[in-house]
């Protein structure tokens, strides 16, 4: 199989799975490499052994564990997927992430925040920033939004195949109600404008083959779309696709820096900061981990700063 067959074989692979974009970019880059390293290996080295030194030679470059781990899990795809070939297990290949206390920042520092957060590039980011917040979503969930996905009677909000493809139901906070509804309204008057102008909404996964008549609906049209039309990365179709949320990061992180944020502040910490402070507030932990989508109560839990816990100082008990 020639390198190119391979990769096109591996986009065939990942498209069928309806993995992100962002993945099956990740996925072609670091099979490229490893394709590039191979070429000075012996041919009689079994899989396992060819991976591992990639991803030794990987660590010794100073990669990060997390960045060792994705590369593992493109080659392990790309044999099982693609070249059906069983790979057994490798010494040292998932590489250990080292356990980092977070720090959600104080209610008065993120109110702080929040307050210094602007529009950015002619983009709502401070309605997005708010959001993130107010219902501890990840930079990008609020961006995937859908006209379809919004209940503003309701105050609901759906996040829909989320990390882990998985679907769930938030509030929208009642302070919001009224900037998403003028948002809406910007979004309507943006989608009747693409659908005179014959121009579709970037559908996700096969639905655009399956139902290419969704992509001009009102339902699918994007709550915060992009400024302008882009060429589809996938099928090559002129499209509108939704804002980038680099324009968030931009904004966040220029609000830490008039707040005066000494920490390192990006749009994730405002996810951390609604766990916190939603459970020092009394949300039970339970509650918590279904509003932001974790399998595992553990997870939720790493969001808590421990400070939340209300654990008492044996010191300070009364004498007895």
């Amino acid at each position: 199989m020639t390198d190119s067959d391979a990769l096109e074989k591996l986009k065939d692979a990942v498209r069928l799975r309806h993995f992100s974009h962002a993945t099956e970019k990740s996925y072609l880059l670091w099979l490229r490499s490893y394709m590039a390293a191979v070429r000075g290996y012996p041919a009689e080295w079994a899989p396992e052994k060819k991976i591992e030194k990639f991803l030794t030679d990987e660590a010794r470059r100073g990669v990060a564990a997390g960045t060792q781990n994705q590369a593992m899990n493109a080659l392990m795809f790309f044999y099982k997927a693609v070249l059906k070939v069983p790979v057994g297990a490798i010494d040292g290949g998932r590489a250990r992430r080292p356990e980092r206390v977070r720090k959600a920042l104080s209610v008065e520092e993120t109110r702080a925040l929040l307050a210094n957060v602007e529009d950015a590039a002619g983009y709502p980011t401070r309605l997005v920033a708010l959001l993130l917040y107010g219902a501890g979503l990840r930079v990008t969930e609020p961006l995937e939004l859908r006209l379809k996905d919004v209940d503003l009677t309701e105050r609901r909000l759906f996040i829909r195949g989320a990390k882990g493809a998985k679907d769930r139901v938030v509030g929208l906070p009642l302070a919001l109600v009224e900037a998403m509804a003028a948002q809406l309204r910007t979004a309507r008057a943006v989608w009747k404008a693409d659908v005179a102008a014959g121009l579709p909404a970037a559908l996700p996964g096969l639905l655009a083959r399956k139902s290419p008549r969704a992509a001009r609906t009102e339902a699918w049209a994007w709550v915060f779309p992009a400024h302008h039309p882009m060429k589809h990365p996938r099928t090559g179709e002129r499209v509108r696709w939704r804002m980038h949320e680099v324009n968030v990061q931009r904004a966040v992180r220029a609000a830490a820096e008039k707040a005066g944020l000494a920490a390192r502040v990006t749009p994730h910490v405002l996810r951390h900061c609604y766990a916190t402070h939603a459970h020092e507030a009394g949300a039970p932990v339970r509650n918590l981990q279904e509003a932001m989508g974790h399998t595992q109560l553990e997870t939720t839990m790493r969001y808590l700063t421990p400070t939340a816990t209300g654990v008492r100082s044996p010191l300070d008990a009364p004498a007895g």
